[in-house]
């Protein structure tokens, strides 16, 4: 891959608006990921949560408007990160969506065959709409990099998932999943949703795009809590060699994973919760 970021982002500001931990009583939480991400240049937000009330109630309790994303892209097509997608196209009407191809496929989780893929009524909501595949590192206009999918070995976080591969069921191996890289002022962010191609294939992908700069700072759902002491060392390893300087948790993470984190890592580490916010 030898796309590098074109161009720095004067400013990035993320405002979390949903996660699985609410510390306001006027901010719904559910077991999910939603992020309002805004430039100079416009408004992207990354993933739809579960639900479209979370999303369009904690936007309007945060005096966000929804209408105003440019952009909506979508990490992976497993249900907490799109349930929101039907409401919320209708909420940000010129809203252009980036997803990759193998977003609406079915998925399944478990022995049980836990359906977590998108709703018929997501994938129907795509029609009519300004669709854009992403299936190699692009430039949005507002400045951002979406990464596509992210090569690299079978990461531990891919365990248990299954979904339609050519018209049959198979292990997940996330081809549809992706970030967000930010070349700021102050060094490069990425956002992740779930980061099931694991944080060292993620990390290594985004340090191509980047050209080799330092990825100074992480933020999102990590996927890390069934991981090994062995794992979680590769990982921290991985951040470290990234040139991580501040590692912002959440939804998917795990609370025994942060813990590990905080002990064992030598940059900082800090957990978000809807409503969270940051500007670089």
């Amino acid at each position: 891959m030898s796309e590098n970021i074109s161009s720095r982002v004067g400013r990035l500001s993320i405002t979390v608006l949903v996660d699985n931990v609410s510390h306001r009583e006027d901010l719904r939480s559910e077991a999910a990921f939603s992020a309002w991400l805004e430039t100079e240049r416009g408004v992207l937000l990354f993933d739809v949560a579960e639900t479209a009330e979370a999303v369009i109630d904690n936007a309007r309790a945060l005096n966000i408007d929804l209408a105003a994303a440019n952009a909506i892209a979508i990490s992976h097509g497993h249900h907490d990160h799109t349930g929101g997608l039907a409401g919320v196209l209708a909420a940000a009407p010129n809203a252009t969506l980036y997803v990759h191809p193998a977003t609406s496929a079915p998925k399944w989780h478990g022995r049980r065959r836990r359906n977590i893929g998108m709703s018929e009524e997501n994938v129907a909501s795509l029609a009519g709409r300004e669709v854009i595949h992403v299936e190699k590192p692009m430039t949005t206009p507002q400045g951002l990099i979406l990464s596509g999918s992210i090569p690299g070995p079978e990461s531990p976080a891919e365990r248990g998932f299954d979904a339609e591969v050519d018209g049959e069921r198979g292990p997940d191996r996330f081809v549809d999943e992706m970030f967000v890289l930010a070349d700021t002022a102050t060094g490069v962010v990425l956002i992740t949703g779930c980061c099931h191609r694991g944080l060292v294939n993620t990390l290594n992908h985004a340090k191509t795009i980047s050209g080799g700069k330092p990825i100074a700072t992480v933020l999102g759902g990590l996927h890390m809590a069934r991981l090994t002491d062995a794992e979680m060392d590769a990982t921290i390893a991985a951040l470290q060699s990234a040139g991580t300087e501040t590692l912002i948790a959440g939804h998917c993470t795990g609370d025994n994973a942060v813990a590990y984190l905080v002990e064992h890592a030598s940059f900082r580490v800090e957990t978000f919760h809807a409503g969270f916010t940051r500007t670089w």
